[in-house]
């Protein structure tokens, strides 16, 4: 091989790792590129993710919470007075009045607004002293209501007629226990509804007793 022929030879291979080594340069450029796309996508991924978590929370710190107003005194009697109407109503007690009496024998006279004890009896009532008679029952029941004694637990001492002997009539009472707290006690016929206590008298001492 001639001079002529062996520098050619030499230039193309210089030639040939020129290009190679720029071809190398170019393939480490692209990848170098491709990398810093990637890496800028995934931050700009992760800027967006914590800039919505940031809104998101923001968001719900900033709603306020509910405030509970106090409630005001006409709406606190209006509450009241619905709960009251919820409740079932109790039955009205009879109001309670005392009086003295004129009757040395009297402590004090009781008076209240008693409602009849009802009755099984029916037709034309007849005023019975006849202690297993159905008027005598219910003069008893009458008794019982008026004093708060329990028939089992009543001694009844008297019961006689009242000013009118076929409506009206009067019976003395104490329980078994204390045979001096004695109780006089007025009742006076309803027709169609029994016998209905009038008054107690609450009696010093026990005048029948003896």
């Amino acid at each position: 091989m001639d001079k002529k022929s062996q520098k050619d030879e030499q230039r193309r291979i210089a030639e040939n790792q020129v290009e190679a080594s720029r071809s190398e340069h170019n393939s480490k450029h692209k990848r170098t590129g491709i990398t810093l796309n990637v890496l800028i996508i995934l931050v700009g991924l992760a800027i967006v993710g914590v800039l919505w978590l940031v809104f998101f929370l923001t968001a719900d710190d900033s709603k306020e919470p509910t405030e509970t107003k106090p409630k005001t005194e006409q709406t606190q009697k209006a509450d009241e007075a619905k709960k009251d109407d919820t409740k079932p109503k109790e039955a009205e007690k009879p109001k309670e009045t005392t009086e003295k009496s004129d009757d040395p024998n009297v402590s004090q006279v009781i008076k209240k607004d008693w409602k009849p004890v009802g009755t099984e009896q029916n037709g034309d009532h007849v005023n019975s002293y006849e202690m297993k008679s159905q008027d005598w029952e219910e003069k008893v029941n009458a008794f019982s209501k008026a004093t708060g004694i329990d028939k089992g637990d009543m001694t009844i001492w008297y019961v006689g007629r009242g000013e009118d002997p076929a409506t009206q009539s009067i019976g003395t009472v104490t329980t078994k226990s204390d045979p001096d707290t004695a109780f006089r006690v007025y009742i006076t016929w309803v027709d169609g509804e029994g016998w209905k206590p009038t008054k107690v008298e609450e009696l010093k001492t026990n005048d029948k007793r003896n």
